[in-house]
């Protein structure tokens, strides 16, 4: 029964900042000893200030094998990935986040050996090592020694490199293009494939995949497979174990599953029933991704995606046949291998469900096709009552808004719960508009312990696959291009629209956060849309376009253009139009309380940003708050700062929603 003080958005709940901050981890990489059978995953702990442990998971034990004075976690491209590889004889190849140097450790006595040291400004990552003469290696070297903080859009030069090991030598394998990623030795050592990709592209938009001959720290003979600028995205190529390549490439709308045979150097498209419309693949924002692994020579285990929502198959390759195997995840993350063969019969695999958290599992298939599960790691140490999980209930809401107003928009809504208060059914909940990053992003409907902790508060959330959304293929995600910050903030209102219409929500309650490509979706939103919002927090959001530009990661440097100005070609219209999509110059129209977070060293969305919004807002006489968290950069890692930021939100969301 509900009791005094307990109206929505104030009820009392098992999920505390201290628990959230103190209880959490997150999940990264990982790699496989297939010879013993050990998994390492990369996990990252806030309560060691956001050190990345190397964890070994072996006869039901786990052991962090990592010296503590290292981090393994790669900082190519900025975003992370391809930090480790597994290595002959169980050794690891992995680099120290802070040095960028190459080490190699040895799990058994957890003593990290010097290899390759990196020169200052240099990184590396997403290593494969030669399957016959392992002393060679391939990794991806970004050098920023030219570069300067004005200068590093233009100024940083990716390469692909060889490494012997042995002797220290590095030799410059590929060069002149923007990006590479996903370097592999063919199973015979006589091949190497990998991406390459230029600006204005990302990884989604337009890569190629090429293969070579390797001859002894060189790559002769060098041919293209698949993909083109600006129309087929390739992903996630990896040669099976009887010497085929296979990848996913999004030509047909999705991105589905071929294969390259070396003898006849033909292209198959492997078309599998009923997934036509599926995604083999993810956006590859961080190196090394993995949504599908060889068990054997016709098999492969693989997550399938529609509609923001995945599920584990096994495809055989010699008939086409698809066999769901009925595993619980609905979301594979995509800064985790999400699978990795450990066995002909069994693989590991990074994924949550409905009504559990991300987590590392050990999967074995019976000879029967029966599938039997073991977790070896969550990333929540302590779970949630079954009572208190709010399940994703999807919905499909009319464009009513903004330029666009003949498709769809995507959702997932969470109703309030908590067993402790009965719900008044005279009285509508408030709502929390959650908005993705990217904005080639997505949300899924898998138990997020962040959304949880609003909806047992008594919050509503309404996690929003806007236009320009992966998960729903190439089309919607294209939709976005030349309408940034405009028809994304217009299908966030028609979502809200379509619950309001419902009796589903209070539409006098309604806040918006988001983070990166969603802390500027809400400070657009705020001042297009200035009626609907109660309140709004931003975490670290781009204010200024034009600032943006001028002191932009390479990266994402020239996706601006393909986001806000493909539409306009008049240069003077180009520079208005930048302006037009800053909403640092509208603080006067926005109405709602705005509250920013930001990390003193992001270099993805500096902190001028936050500082240049704060202050427009109250040169306008709004409120705005902005909270600096030192050291942090895009997205917190901390255990304090993870700590103070719920504190800062349920404060915010408390005062101006409840």
């Amino acid at each position: 029964m509900s009791a005094p003080g307990s109206s929505y958005g104030r009820w009392s709940s098992p999920l505390t900042a201290e628990r959230m901050a103190s209880c959490s981890i997150t999940l990264h990489e990982v790699v496989v000893d297939e010879s013993t059978g050990a998994i390492y995953s990369v996990e990252c702990h806030p309560t060691q200030e956001g050190r990345y442990a190397i964890i070994q998971h072996l006869n039901g034990h786990r052991r962090d094998v990592l010296p503590k004075e290292l981090s393994a976690h790669a900082t190519v491209q900025e975003l992370g990935g391809g930090s480790l590889e597994m290595r002959p004889y169980g050794q690891i190849l992995f680099v120290d986040e802070k040095s960028c140097s190459i080490y190699l450790l040895d799990p058994a006595s957890s003593q990290a050996r010097l290899i390759h040291q990196a020169p200052e400004g240099v990184r590396y990552a997403n290593f494969c090592t030669h399957p016959t003469t392992p002393q060679w290696i391939l990794a991806v070297k970004e050098d920023h020694r030219d570069a300067t903080p004005e200068t590093q859009a233009t100024d940083v030069h990716n390469t692909l490199v060889a490494i012997d090991i042995e002797s220290g030598q590095e030799s410059t394998v590929l060069q002149g293009d923007d990006f590479y990623s996903h370097p592999k030795f063919d199973p015979s050592g006589k091949y190497v494939s990998w991406i390459q990709w230029s600006h204005p592209d990302m990884p989604w938009t337009g890569t190629v995949l090429y293969w070579g001959e390797w001859e002894n720290g060189r790559v002769n003979n060098v041919s293209r497979i698949a993909g083109q600028a600006q129309a087929e995205s390739i992903a996630q190529p990896k040669w099976g174990l009887d010497g085929t390549l296979y990848f996913a490439s999004d030509r047909t709308g999705f991105w589905q599953l071929y294969s390259f045979g070396v003898n006849d150097r033909v292209v198959r498209h492997l078309s599998f029933p009923n997934l036509e419309e599926a995604d083999f693949a993810t956006p590859e924002w961080e190196l090394g991704s993995s949504c599908f692994t060889s068990l054997d020579a016709t098999t492969i285990v693989a997550a399938v995606i529609t509609h923001a929502t995945s599920k584990i198959v096994l495809l055989d390759l010699s008939t086409l046949a698809v066999r769901d195997l009925g595993l619980p995840y609905v979301d594979h993350e995509e800064c985790a291998n999400g699978i990795y063969r450990v066995s002909p019969s069994s693989f590991a695999v990074v994924g949550s469900s409905t009504t559990s958290p991300s987590e590392l599992a050990l999967v074995s298939i019976t000879p029967s096709f029966e599938t039997q599960r073991t977790m070896l790691t969550s990333t929540a140490l302590f779970e949630l009552a079954p009572e208190y999980v709010s399940l994703a209930r999807p919905f499909v809401a009319p464009q009513k808004y903004g330029p666009q107003r003949d498709g769809l928009v995507h959702m997932f809504y969470f109703p309030p719960r908590n067993p402790e208060y009965e719900v008044d059914e005279k009285k509508l909940p408030p709502l929390l508009v959650n908005v993705h990053g990217g904005p080639n992003g997505c949300v899924k409907p898998s138990l997020d312990l962040e959304i949880q902790y609003w909806t047992t508060r008594g919050f509503a959330v309404c996690a929003v696959n806007y236009t320009g959304s992966t998960g729903y293929g190439r089309e919607y995600r294209e939709r976005l291009s030349g309408h940034w910050g405009v028809v994304d903030v217009a299908d966030t209102v028609s979502a809200i629209d379509y619950l309001a219409e419902r009796g589903m929500i209070d539409r006098t309650r309604v806040g918006i956060y988001g983070g990166s490509a969603g802390g500027y979706l809400t400070l657009q939103a705020l001042h297009l849309y200035p009626d609907v919002w109660a309140a709004g927090v931003s975490e670290y959001g781009i204010s200024d376009m034009r600032a943006l530009q001028a002191d932009s990661y390479k990266f994402e440097s020239q996706d601006v253009d393909r986001l806000l100005l493909s539409n306009v070609e008049n240069p003077e219209e180009r520079e208005r139009e930048l302006d037009r999509r800053s909403p640092c110059h509208y603080a006067e129209q926005i109405r709602a309380p705005l509250l920013l977070l930001q990390g003193t060293d992001d270099v993805v969305v500096p902190v001028a940003q936050a500082r240049m919004m704060a202050d427009a807002m109250r040169a306008h006489g709004r409120v705005a708050e902005v909270v600096e968290f030192e050291g942090e950069g895009h997205g917190w890692v901390g255990h304090k700062t993870i700590y103070q930021s719920f504190r800062w939100y349920e404060e915010w969301w408390t005062r101006y929603l409840t």
